[in-house]
């Protein structure tokens, strides 16, 4: 997405986008802590769309840090299992 000057605008969309990609990625190479990194970033923007009353935004960010949170754990029942 562009802004009015025809620069590129990160947009929400974006940042999910890529949140979910890093948690992907993440998943796959065992990084647990950028799995826990990803979690909290998308816990303090839910917090910060929760401050202004913006409930939609802050649902779909608390979902992100589920699936951070969830795959966390999936990453390291499977340690456990090594």
């Amino acid at each position: 997405m562009l802004n009015p000057e025809g620069k590129p605008m990160l947009t929400l969309d974006a940042i999910i986008v890529y949140m979910e990609r890093s948690i992907a990625e993440d998943v796959l190479a065992g990084n647990k802590l950028g799995l826990k990194h990803t979690q909290t970033a998308a816990g303090v923007i839910m917090a910060a769309a929760e401050a202004v009353k913006d409930g939609a935004t802050a649902a779909r960010f608390r979902s992100v840090a589920a699936q951070a949170a969830n795959k966390l754990e999936d990453v390291e029942r499977a340690e456990e299992r090594a």
